[in-house]
């Protein structure tokens, strides 16, 4: 039987201590300040204030970016959008995996669908499915005219407002992911989307 000398065994015993609890107290890599500020994007649509956005009526936009001020009395003119909303179309193509990387987030935002909050999860959505190429077959069916929420919209990349499962959130987030990773899904900025300079200054009270 092999013996250690007492205070060998004992420095062995601190080094072992001292290397495990470097181990756990190590500590996690901060995101980049460019990912941390693409994430407080995120955060600000939990507080910007949508409200009814989402109805069965098919005469309505149905989208928050359509939520902002409008140019003029013809919703064809456009729109001027959401500050919350437009910084995160100010991304371009890199908006993408930010959007998809919150499919499955479940936060309550100040959007509201049959009087419930709508989560984060599915104004993301929303906003993939007007800041991506409509005629992209893998997420959108070819040759469909949109009149309610979901129309158009491939079954495996959409859930309505008020899904709370989260297998299903995290399965639509899934094909997204992978459908990203095999071929870029394009940005494309909302044409209706207007400048603020767009914006018709009040007439004057005689």
């Amino acid at each position: 039987m092999h013996r250690f000398p007492a205070a060998v065994l004992a420095g062995t015993i601190v080094l072992a201590s001292l290397t495990c609890f470097a181990q756990q107290a190590a500590p996690r890599p901060k995101p980049s300040p460019a990912g941390a500020k693409n994430e407080a994007l995120i955060d600000a649509l939990t507080t910007c204030p949508f409200g009814d956005i989402y109805t069965e009526d098919i005469t309505n936009t149905n989208s928050v970016t359509y939520f902002g001020k409008a140019v003029s009395e013809n919703p064809g003119d456009g729109v001027i959008p959401a500050p919350q909303i437009r910084a995160i179309a100010e991304l371009g193509q890199a908006a993408i995996p930010l959007l998809i990387g919150h499919l499955a987030d479940q936060r309550p935002t100040l959007a509201r669908y049959h009087q419930q909050p709508v989560p984060v999860a599915y104004i993301v959505l929303d906003l993939l499915l007007h800041m991506t190429d409509m005629n992209d077959e893998r997420t959108v069916v070819p040759g469909c005219e949109q009149h309610g929420l979901g129309d158009c919209m491939q079954p495996d990349f959409y859930f309505s407002p008020d899904t709370t499962d989260p297998n299903v959130l995290t399965s639509v987030q899934k094909d997204w992911v992978d459908e990203n990773k095999k071929q870029p899904i394009g940005f494309i900025y909302p044409p209706w989307w207007r400048p603020e300079t767009s914006a018709v200054p009040a007439k004057p009270h005689r």
